[in-house]
């Protein structure tokens, strides 16, 4: 998971937008509205939104672990699983961008 972290934060997608999408497509956060609000939520003490630390992001997968009675293990293999489609997808966006 941090290596997959250190990559988005390299191509700047370590927002709290882009993570929330990213534990969406994890489907560790229901892709409700409810269900990001509570995310985002855990985001609010972030004083850069479009640079979250490593450190911080472990916090809220711990907490989000915690609230569904998951451990930070389980939560981190599905990120780690989920990490390349979401840079591939991230990445497409960012060249789909630089196309027009």
């Amino acid at each position: 998971m941090e290596a997959i972290f250190e990559r988005l934060k390299k191509e700047g997608k370590n927002t709290v937008d882009s993570l929330i999408q990213w534990l969406k497509d994890a489907k560790l956060v229901e892709s409700t509205k409810e269900g990001e609000d509570k995310a985002r939520a855990l985001f609010n003490d972030i004083s850069d939104k479009n640079n979250v630390q490593f450190d911080k992001f472990k916090e809220v997968v711990t907490k989000l672990a915690e609230a569904q009675t998951k451990s930070f293990d389980e939560f981190s293999k599905k990120l780690a699983e989920e990490g390349p489609k979401f840079i591939q997808g991230a990445l497409a966006a960012i060249a789909g961008a630089f196309n027009k």
